[in-house]
């Protein structure tokens, strides 16, 4: 931030903070710091900036409204249904907008929650994590839109689907994708 500034707000706790990944104690605090800090308020709103850029591209699991918006969009979209505990390979060709994996087969009827772990299959190791994400309760499944850009990551995908129902009850369900980028 600046020097003007005897206690700047840390990068990691604006992305936070903008991310809405902070308790409301640590989050007043920090609209009180920026409030009177001008320093902290410009790399607030570069933060912001940046938080917003990101909330406009395509979010990491879609509803099925959101898809057909896409499509109405002219963005080509290709379907990759995949079945629980199945390897599927999917191929990423240079005419594809976005992969869109269909983890089928999950029994949502009583679902009140669903959160989805990306993880690279030979180490384990999680890429990212989505919680409470759409799900299509009647269609049994989840949607994962993958990008060209994606190409970036390790090729060997497992999506980890958790259901959460009424009870509490949870299960996770395993989605092993290696990709093929064209």
């Amino acid at each position: 931030m600046s020097a003007r500034c005897q206690s700047p707000i840390a990068f990691e706790t604006l992305v936070a903070y903008w991310a809405g990944d902070l308790g409301s104690i640590e989050s007043d605090a920090v609209e009180e710091h920026v409030m009177g800090c001008a320093s902290c308020t410009q790399a607030s709103a570069r933060v912001a900036a940046i938080s917003e850029a990101v909330r406009a591209q395509i979010p990491p699991v879609l509803s099925r409204d959101a898809v057909a918006q896409l499509r109405k969009r002219g963005v080509r979209v290709i379907d990759n249904l995949v079945r629980p505990g199945e390897r599927k390979q999917a191929s990423f060709s240079p005419s594809t907008d976005i992969l869109l994996h269909r983890l089928a087969g999950l029994d949502l009827s009583r679902a009140t929650s669903v959160d989805v772990t990306v993880s690279v299959e030979e180490t384990g190791d999680v890429i990212f994590q989505s919680r409470g994400v759409p799900f299509d309760r009647d269609a049994g499944e989840v949607l994962i839109p993958c990008h060209k850009h994606f190409s970036a990551f390790p090729p060997n995908i497992v999506f980890g689907v958790r259901v959460r129902d009424e009870s509490g009850n949870e299960n996770v369900t395993v989605y092993t994708v290696p990709h093929v980028f064209a």
